[in-house]
């Protein structure tokens, strides 16, 4: 069906299956073709078989039909092609003698039904012009019913018949969809500073960049005042969707105008992997909407526990990450150990540190997971790992014998070049391997045990030592510390910040010094922060001491500067007002 607006030629397709009513429709077809409606004219198409219509229809939709057959084939040819989703405009003619027909007709599907003997030009053009107008009257009607006004987006009543249809289709072919609630970060706040003629504006520009952003296949929807319903096509792979999510933002953050500075959240809901019923997956997309308002905003979050959230800022890292040496964001540090016999510095740990312009200081806790999520943590730790071993070899050329301790994450672990790389960074620095001591938590020596034998045999005949970081969090089963290479154990703080008022964490750090002796492995207390902690790991035998109290983490040079002035020490001193290793 054409609207007003639409070509001057409109195309009216009859159908007659004898030749009497073809004649017929011939010969006020030609009259229609020399009157007017709505500015347009009609040019009719007689065909004599039910196939012939029905093929032209769907090759070339007509703007409307007319039928001139036998009653009960025309109601046949009604239904049929109702059912087929056929909205043309359908005209039928019937003969004298038959008055129950027209409501028959009707009931079928017809919009109008014309007397045989009464048919002319003048009547059907009229006939035409009613149709037409009340239909694009119904399809105005409906589309206001199902879709939104201010935005032209479908709204939520389209959406979830969409929605239902999708996911039935989706289910058929195996494919995972993404369904996301997403709203504008302070709307209402917007509204009530900018007014509501502004605040219309940054709905219709968000909904434009939407439209803009997603792939014609996906579908959008305005739910209600500043909610848009999504659902997208999606891989398996969570951090793709994470991509697309973090796109959608970064666009609608990055929108000119009246938008300028607007942010919005997400909560999205994964088909089939969070349910399979559609009206679940909405309550859960906007659960997962809520945490993310709650959090702060400008950021989403997929709902499904059995899945590690990732969140904007994560997704931005995993981009900037891989390129944070090249632009020397990457630093490392080194916290000094303090030996409690000698009353000297003993060794240091490695500390990675990562300052970026984009996010500031990043922990560890935070950039870790990333770079082992993405595959950077090889180049990132094989990075810290030359730079801690050419420092120790700088040191042990002015004359100071470091142990440098190195954490090294289970993702480096695992990559097969391990060995290689760390035996060929010591043969080239030039520093003996017994200054190099591995950090493992205990996770990597219990895991894949058969795998790593080869890799701890390899360590252990190059001389590194290992450390299990962490020790007494993890694992019950200690039977591992007997059948690998290991040499020290390294004390969780959280056992040591209560020293020495817990009688229970006493009890237990007493317990893990006597293992290490019965083991010949060496002892080391990490957050030590207290004078009264120094004393009481000195009475039960630890070997070594770390934390803010002995020696914040610091540069090379300033180790190097430390070292050269180092004298011997009381361990039990106070540490100056800055936290650092007490100097005479």
């Amino acid at each position: 069906m054409n609207f007003p607006d639409a070509p001057a030629r409109l195309h009216l397709l009859a159908l007659a299956d004898t030749p009497a009513a073809q004649a017929r429709l011939g010969d006020c077809g030609a009259g229609l073709a020399r009157l007017t409606t709505d500015g347009a004219t009609w040019h009719t198409e007689v065909v004599a078989r039910t196939d012939d219509l029905a093929s032209a229809v769907t090759q070339g939709p007509a703007d409307a039909l007319i039928i001139d057959c036998d009653v009960n084939a025309t109601k046949d040819l009604l239904r049929r092609l109702r059912e087929r989703g056929i909205l043309t405009p359908i005209l039928v003619v019937i003969a004298d003698g038959q008055p129950d027909a027209a409501e028959e007709l009707l009931a079928a599907g017809a919009d109008e039904y014309l007397p045989a003997a009464e048919l002319t030009p003048l009547l059907l053009e009229r006939s035409l012009r009613l149709c037409t107008r009340t239909q694009e009257l119904e399809s105005r009607l409906e589309y206001l019913a199902q879709h939104d006004m201010l935005t032209g987006l479908p709204n939520a009543r389209l959406f979830e018949r969409q929605l239902d249809l999708a996911l039935h289709t989706a289910e058929r072919h195996g494919r995972c969809m993404a369904l996301v609630s997403l709203q504008l970060d302070d709307f209402q706040e917007r509204t009530r500073i900018a007014g509501q003629e502004d605040a219309e504006q940054l709905l219709k520009q968000s909904a434009q960049r939407l439209r803009a952003l997603l792939r014609r296949s996906d579908l959008v929807a305005r739910s209600q005042s500043e909610e848009f319903l999504l659902l997208l096509e999606c891989s398996t792979e969570l951090t793709d969707l994470a991509l697309t999510a973090s796109r959608i933002l970064q666009s609608l953050a990055a929108a000119e105008g009246i938008t300028k500075g607007s942010s919005a959240s997400m909560g999205i809901a994964v088909f089939p992997r969070s349910s399979q019923d559609p009206r679940q997956l909405l309550d859960q997309a906007r659960a997962a909407l809520h945490q993310v308002q709650d959090a702060g905003g400008h950021d989403f979050r997929v709902y499904d526990e059995s899945l590690e959230v990732i969140s904007h800022r994560r997704v931005l890292m995993e981009h900037a990450l891989p390129g944070a040496i090249a632009r020397h964001e990457l630093d490392v540090r080194y916290q000094p150990r303090f030996d409690l016999k000698t009353r000297r510095i003993a060794g240091a740990e490695v500390l990675l540190r990562w300052h970026s312009p984009d996010f500031g200081a990043v922990s560890p806790e935070q950039f870790i997971p990333v770079a082992e999520s993405t595959g950077a943590i090889n180049r990132i730790g094989g990075w810290v790992l030359e730079e801690a071993i050419r420092a120790g070899r700088r040191w042990m050329d002015e004359g100071h014998a470091l142990r440098l301790a190195v954490n090294v994450s289970a993702g480096q672990f695992r990559s097969g070049d391990f060995g290689n790389l760390l035996s060929s960074l010591l043969t080239t620095h030039g520093l003996p391997a017994e200054l190099l001591e591995l950090e493992l938590t205990e996770g990597v020596f219990v895991a894949n045990v058969v795998a790593h034998r080869d890799l701890f045999a390899a360590l252990n005949e190059l001389g590194v030592g290992l450390s299990v970081d962490d020790f007494g969090t993890g694992y019950s089963a200690l039977a591992y510390l007997r059948h690998f290479p290991v040499h020290a154990l390294k004390i969780d703080r959280t056992f040591i910040t209560p020293l020495p008022d817990s009688e229970d964490d006493c009890a237990i750090v007493r317990a893990i010094v006597a293992m290490g002796r019965a083991l010949d492995l060496r002892v080391v207390a990490e957050g030590v922060d207290a004078p009264e902690q120094i004393r009481f790991l000195t009475e039960v035998g630890c070997d070594e001491i770390q934390g803010f109290l002995v020696g914040k983490p610091m540069t090379a040079e300033e180790l190097g500067v430390l070292l050269a002035h180092e004298t011997t020490v009381d361990p039990g001193a106070t540490a100056d007002h800055e936290g650092s290793y007490p100097s005479s």
